[in-house]
């Protein structure tokens, strides 16, 4: 019986004691968690995201920074904070106080710093003088993801690169912070260097944003470099405030389109695709045709702007004064299939992708099939019609008559930059051929004489010469006065030999053929040739 009673007692105790073991196992980790979460707690005074830089590693994001105040609430804390701050702020702030743990406050003015405030000096994203908005895009309300532009084409490679700063305190049993105890601070804001490079050049980019400010309602302006497609400024008009979009959603004039990259109505901007393939058909300069001031195509009339007529022109008299009766003349002389074919090689049937995830709208270009009309012809060899195209492919046209025939394509990525601030440069894609060298320096000449002789006069720099092409372009629209609107043009280059630059303008929106661009175009080359002289003398400096 004593026997039985004692191996009834050990198989109970191995029994409640792996009942025990099984509780332990169960608890362990979450009483470990309970433990570690009553001795510290954390508070994030900020978090950074990473920076996006100009071409020469200047930061566009990133470039403020602001003052943020750890408070542990002490009576002496407290007492200092009632006694500096405005009765709003003292009351919202003491209220989240009460709990007694640590707050995260931005305080305006001198505080006393005694023990118990701690100030950071943090990242702003956005500062007060932000450049390129319609380029650089916005953040969603949570400053977690961008929504538009840069900020949401890279936004993966920009959070891979965030940081922050966050402050551990050891409490007590009731979460409050134990005195005497420092606080352990983890800083990886600095992580945040790293990011990406776009092509923009800031000082380029305030020139062209103080030019179009001045002179520009609505419309867009470009910079670029021909010879690798990097686009130095991109401008759109009327621009917004980052900082308060909520205000921007319903203003008139849609100040948060990127008109840069949206389609519009051409002109006789692409009076250069038709000259340039007259040319590769073997029309020469001193082809003549005859303009009366207008030209009857089937059942059309299509003017000239000079009422009048401009008598017998040759092919670069006929692009100076961007003669339409000359084109149509020039165009039906062609034929439809190599002017369609150019206007494909040349990129004017797609989108042109600015960077992975980023595009222009894609250029609209009549059919074959409806250009076997002679009034679609003779719409497309004014630039007029069903053809529609971003400033960007406009920009794309005059580059590859600088790059002497060769088309690049036009990018706003320099390359990605890691954590210590090295760039890794994007490489470029390989240039298309779409015509020879020989029609590039004819259109070069041909663009010159616009600016010289032609409807450009006004778009002359004071410094130096220039080269372009304008275009007044119809688009359909009536605004609500009923008058037509049109759009405004002009594309070229700067300076006039060895062009470093290619300028787009276009002034959208004016119900009379005026020239507005050229005097955009004017001041942007001005201001251009005042950055390289200041880049020069800075060269010359260091030497």
């Amino acid at each position: 019986m004593k026997k039985r009673s004692l191996v009834m007692f050990a198989a109970v105790l191995f029994a409640f004691s792996g009942i025990m073991a099984k509780v332990y196992q169960l608890t362990a980790g979450t009483l470990s968690e309970t433990a570690e979460q009553q001795a510290g707690y954390t508070v994030t005074v900020a978090n950074s995201r990473g920076t996006i830089y100009d071409r020469q590693m200047r930061p566009l994001t990133n470039t403020g920074t602001e003052y943020r105040a750890c408070i542990v609430p002490t009576p002496e804390v407290l007492a200092v904070l009632s006694e500096n701050l405005d009765a709003e702020l003292w009351s919202s702030l003491s209220e989240k106080l009460q709990t007694g743990k640590p707050v995260v406050a931005i305080l305006p003015g001198y505080i006393p710093l005694v023990k118990g405030i701690t100030l950071y000096s943090v990242p702003v994203r956005t500062g007060e003088q932000s450049l390129a908005p319609h380029l650089m895009g916005y953040m969603d309300s949570d400053g977690l993801h961008g929504v538009t532009g840069a900020e949401l084409v890279f936004d993966e490679q920009l959070n891979e690169m965030s940081g922050s700063l966050k402050i551990t305190y050891q409490v007590d049993g009731s979460g409050k912070p134990l005195q005497g105890v420092e606080p352990k601070v983890e800083n990886t804001l600095d992580r945040s260097r790293g990011g990406v490079a776009l092509t923009i050049d800031q000082d380029i980019q305030k020139a062209v944003e103080a030019v179009a400010k001045e002179k520009m309602t609505r419309g867009a302006a470009i910079v670029m470099e021909p010879s690798t497609g990097r686009i130095l400024a991109m401008v759109s008009m009327p621009d917004y405030d980052p900082e308060h979009v909520a205000d921007y959603l319903e203003a008139a004039d849609s100040p948060l389109l990127n008109r840069a990259i949206c389609n519009y109505n051409c002109g006789s901007v692409f009076k250069i695709v038709a000259a340039a393939t007259a040319l590769e058909q073997g029309i020469p300069t001193s082809q003549p045709f005859t303009c009366t001031g207008s030209i009857p195509v089937g059942s059309l009339t299509i003017k000239c702007h000079r009422l009048l007529g401009h008598g017998t022109l040759d092919m670069v008299g006929g692009f100076a004064d961007s003669c339409n009766p000359y084109f149509i003349q020039l165009m039906q002389m062609v034929g439809a299939e190599p002017f369609y074919d150019k206007a494909v090689a040349l990129g004017f049937d797609r989108p042109i992708l600015l960077a992975e995830g980023f595009k222009t709208a894609r250029a609209a270009l009549p059919s074959e099939a409806e250009l076997q009309s002679p009034a679609a012809l003779a719409n497309l060899s004014i630039g007029q019609g069903s053809l529609l195209a971003t400033p960007v492919h406009i920009a794309q046209l005059a580059a590859t008559v600088v790059n002497g025939g060769l088309v690049v394509r036009p990018t706003v990525l320099q390359g990605y930059v890691d954590e210590n601030g090295n760039l890794t440069e994007e490489e470029a894609d390989p240039p298309v051929r779409a015509f020879s060298e020989e029609i590039a320096d004819q259109l070069m000449e041909m663009m010159r004489q616009v600016l010289q002789t032609g409807t450009g006069k006004a778009a002359n720099p004071l410094n130096g010469s220039a080269g372009g092409k304008t275009g007044t372009a119809e688009t359909g629209w009536k605004q609500e006065d009923d008058e037509t609107m049109v759009q405004s043009w002009i594309t070229g280059f700067y300076p006039s030999q060895d062009p470093k630059y290619v300028i787009t303008v276009l002034s959208e929106g004016y119900s009379e053929t005026k020239d507005h661009s050229s005097p955009i175009f004017k001041a942007i080359c001005d201001e251009l040739y005042l950055l390289d002289k200041v880049e020069e003398s800075a060269t010359t400096g260091n030497q």
